[in-house]
């Protein structure tokens, strides 16, 4: 093992700032599909049908969703591939450094099959699992050493988040606290990775990702906000909660039915073409419906939004559970949003914007189990300017929620397809040592 001040873990640096910067182009090759997709289907082929877009028509809606159920349960079924969440990508990776390629960006796949076609599920969850499954696999070609492959593995994943929401801490900062240990061999590539990524991003969009949301405007810090901050964050522990525990129940039920894929995709599709009937907001991924309901809140009343958080809620579960491959963390931020929304309603007295940036931060806080990260997420939508109340309900929804977790063991459900035993097949890589002695390093040469 090399100093980190040597030749090659300088040369592990530049490895990464390649891999970190061919994360992003995936990424932006991945959010222009889906952008352009959703516009083809939802306003394109509407059109055809004299519709002005999809969400005007109860047929269209359920017709298309259940359409999109058939073609993510087909990729399950052809590839053999279970679906799998965020955090499962992050689990093995701390467990063997690396992830499967081909179940990487088989699931990146279908997840962009699935947001195409209204999945009510996020891009950060596939998109997680291909930009590392980028990282291992650049580094199983270049056939460089498995310590080495981590890290690559690691650059890759944080080039996507950092081009994404636009901060290279993030994934750094949901690793540690995740797993409780990091050390510098990782960080430091990983943040030039970032960097690079964010820098291609940018320089090709001239604008960031995340920052879509239009919230209202903020009028000043009170004191009375910390008590409020701290009664929102309760609230979305518990929303938050009942997601998990929901997920669990029904994983867990569904167990028996999961040697048949393209039965369950369907099933999904067709259960969120209904509930998209009555709640057409509940469709994709919830950034751009943040805006909606903010726009119009007043207008919709607490019993509304109230209903379309437990509806949000349930076809996320939904969708998740029945294998569209997605990720959790912006259709909480539309649950938590609708959940801020309603308590003003309520509750006029309390601002706007701290009642929205609590319920978010309260409801994903839960979901991810990383309330630094996603506070820094948050503050980073909302503004700094709310770092107090954001800390309060993070801290609240962290501690009501210990213990609280989506992954299932194997005793407890079965994978999707039992001749897959495990998406981690292939040999993966070991993590470097956690460490914090900067005396050595992966070599590169």
């Amino acid at each position: 093992m090399e100093s980190i001040r040597s030749k090659p873990f300088y040369k592990l640096i530049l490895v990464s700032a390649v891999v970190g910067g061919l994360s992003a182009l995936q990424f932006l090759l991945f959010i222009l599909i889906m952008t352009y997709g959703q516009e083809a289907i939802w306003k394109g082929i509407a059109g055809t049908f004299g519709l002005a877009y999809g969400t005007a028509s109860t047929f269209f809606i359920i017709g298309f969703c259940t359409l999109g159920g058939l073609l993510v349960g087909l990729i399950t079924k052809l590839s053999k591939v279970p679906p799998h969440l965020l955090v499962q990508d992050l689990q093995e990776y701390q467990e063997t450094g690396g992830l499967n390629a081909k179940a990487g960006w088989i699931g990146m796949i279908r997840g962009l099959v699935g947001l195409l076609f209204g999945g009510s599920i996020g891009p950060e969850g596939p998109l997680t699992g291909g930009s590392g499954a980028l990282g291992t696999y650049f580094a199983d070609r270049a056939k460089l050493p498995k310590q080495v492959g981590a890290v690559t593995t690691f650059a890759g994943m944080n080039g996507m988040f950092s081009a994404f929401i636009g901060s290279v801490f993030f994934l750094p900062l949901v690793s540690v606290e995740g797993s409780g240990k990091l050390n510098w061999k990782l960080i430091l590539p990983a943040l030039i990775a970032g960097s690079v990524g964010f820098g291609i991003y940018d320089i090709i969009t001239h604008a960031l990702y995340g920052p879509i949301y239009q919230f209202p405007p903020y009028n000043g810090f009170q004191f009375a906000q910390l008590f409020e901050a701290l009664f929102i964050g309760l609230l979305g522990a518990l929303v938050g909660v009942l997601f998990v525990r929901f997920y669990r129940v029904l994983k867990v039920a569904i167990r028996r039915f999961e040697s048949h894929p393209i039965e369950l995709a369907i099933s999904a599709g067709l259960i969120l073409g209904v509930v998209a009937s009555a709640f057409p907001l509940v469709l994709f991924d919830g950034q751009n419906q943040v805006n909606v309901l903010i726009l119009n809140a007043a207008t919709y009343g607490a019993i509304f939004l109230i209903g379309l958080m437990f509806a949000k809620l349930f076809v996320t579960v939904v969708c998740l559970s029945f294998g569209w491959n997605g990720g959790y963390i912006f259709p909480s931020l539309l649950i938590g949003s609708s959940l801020g929304l309603a308590v003003h309603v309520i509750f006029p007295i309390m601002p706007e914007i701290v009642c929205i940036a609590c319920g978010m931060t309260g409801v994903s806080v839960v979901l991810l189990r990383s309330p630094i990260a996603m506070s820094i997420l948050i503050v980073g939508l909302v503004g700094s300017h709310l770092i107090p109340v954001v800390m309060i309900a993070a801290v609240t929804a962290f501690l009501v929620s210990v213990g609280e977790t989506l992954l299932i063991t194997p005793s407890e459900a079965k994978p999707i397809v039992p001749q897959i035993a495990s998406k981690g097949t292939s040999p993966g890589h070991q993590v470097p040592s956690s460490t914090t002695d900067q005396s050595s390093s992966p070599s590169v040469s």
